[in-house]
């Protein structure tokens, strides 16, 4: 079995997709119950933690890149 850069595109944006419609639940079930929504902990940790999140976006920008160039 190979792995091509399609494959781990796929997967990746599959598992992005899923992350975004489980934090899109959570939120929807939180606000229904008059609570926290977990976004706003993710949040507070990408405004607390900014090299982080520019060093994480640096490095699937590259790995992206590096699948994806010809």
């Amino acid at each position: 079995m190979s792995v091509t850069p399609e494959a781990v595109v796929s997967i990746l944006a599959t598992a992005f997709s899923l992350v975004a419609f489980l934090l899109m639940l959570q939120e929807s079930l939180a606000l229904g119950a008059g609570q926290d929504p977990v976004s706003n902990d993710v949040r507070t940790v990408v405004r607390r933690f900014p090299r982080v999140t520019y060093a994480l976006a640096v490095v699937i920008g590259m790995l992206l890149g590096h699948l994806l160039w010809p």
